[in-house]
């Protein structure tokens, strides 16, 4: 006779099977460890170091090269790389069914080596697709445009990769882990059954860093060469166009000569610029000043990229003779006798002053 099943049922089989479904219950989930495990810790990890380089590099100023290297190399050669193939494959492994949206499901294993090497290669195609975005967008070609467009990319893609990341069953979500990527490498690199293919793996690897880090150098630190400052004297020409020819060069005693003096800032930094106008007189033969009068002083707060024009007039002291009108252009302090010897950079117009020609009246 079979018993009935209220009769096994008793206080110390309700107990244990209680104690057993409760206690392992209450010890999943709440170390450290396991928080940190169902976060995207790789990502987080992304997003952390764009915004400290996107800092370091705009806000700091770094000056050291092989910090800018150090710290814009992975900005731009992994970071976009990284988050784009996280994009792509959220998963550790694709699902064992197609996905309802096959276009944007992921359908191919991807390992940890795999996906060091889509990461520099996708960076690489990214760059100029994102130096076209810059150069079809009011920004400028320069640290600060580079930086922030590579860094809003990065940024965007981790929150999208995040998000694909979280729609994935904690089970399947891809897990990033460092250990097992260096041990890829590492055997990607050095194992081989052959010394030379080793030898001729290592010479890859260091020309492939060596070559990154020129680029990654160029972009994040330009060189000096492309950053300067040019001065103008202009005068407008029949049309109305400013162009730096077709001075006055001939003027009366008492009477002005026009001028616009162009600054333009192209430093990669908000630069101080002070300009001062002078009349000289020139020793003939040798070339000495001998003589010399300021009549104006302009100063100038321009941006990076920033352009200055002044309109404005010499009347010169000299009732005769020829003199020259020089610009002379300092960056911060002006010394205490401004001398073309002594500015930054310096430009200047020549001028005769002579009395105008005229018809003598005669008696008929």
């Amino acid at each position: 006779m079979v018993e009935p099943v209220d009769a096994r049922i008793t206080a110390s089989y309700m107990k244990e099977r209680l104690t057993n479904t409760t206690e392992p219950s209450a010890a999943v989930g709440q170390g450290p460890k396991a928080i940190a495990s169902r976060l995207p810790t790789d990502l987080i990890g992304v997003a952390g170091f764009t915004v400290l380089a996107a800092a370091l590099l705009l806000v700091v100023e770094l000056t050291m090269p092989v910090a800018r290297v150090a710290i814009g190399f992975p900005l731009l050669f992994l970071a976009p790389g990284y988050v784009t193939v996280s994009v792509l494959f959220p998963r550790d492994e694709p699902p064992a069914r197609t996905e309802r949206v096959p276009l944007i499901g992921q359908t191919l294993t991807v390992t940890g080596t795999e996906r060091a090497a889509l990461s520099f290669g996708l960076s690489f195609a990214l760059l100029p697709l994102l130096g076209l975005l810059i150069a079809a967008t009011p920004l400028v070609y320069t640290v600060t445009g580079v930086v922030g467009t590579v860094s809003g990319f990065v940024l965007v893609g981790t929150a999208l990769a995040a998000v694909r990341r979280a729609r994935v069953p904690r089970s399947d979500r891809y897990r990033f882990s460092l250990g097992r990527i260096i041990d890829a490498l590492y055997t990607a690199v050095f194992g081989t059954s052959s010394p030379v293919h080793t030898a001729v793996n290592v010479v890859l690897v260091v020309s492939m860093l060596v070559a990154l880090s020129s680029v990654g150098y160029a972009l994040v630190a330009p060189q000096d060469g492309e950053q300067y400052t040019d001065m103008k004297l202009l005068t407008e020409d029949d049309s109305g166009e400013l162009v730096t020819a077709d001075y006055q060069t001939t003027t009366e005693p008492g009477e002005s000569v026009p001028m616009t003096i162009s600054v333009e800032n192209q430093e990669n930094a908000e630069r101080e610029y002070t300009v001062v106008v002078q009349e000289q007189w020139v020793e003939e033969g040798s070339g000495n000043v001998f003589n010399r009068t300021e009549h104006e002083r302009y100063s100038y707060e321009l941006g990076d990229g920033d352009r200055e024009l002044t309109n404005g007039t010499v009347t010169p002291d000299a009732e005769s003779g020829t003199v020259r009108i020089a610009a002379l252009l300092y960056e911060g302090e002006v010394p205490e006798s401004p001398t073309m010897a002594n500015a930054d950079q310096s430009t200047y117009l020549w001028t005769t002053i002579e009395e105008a020609s005229g018809d003598e009246d005669t008696d008929g």
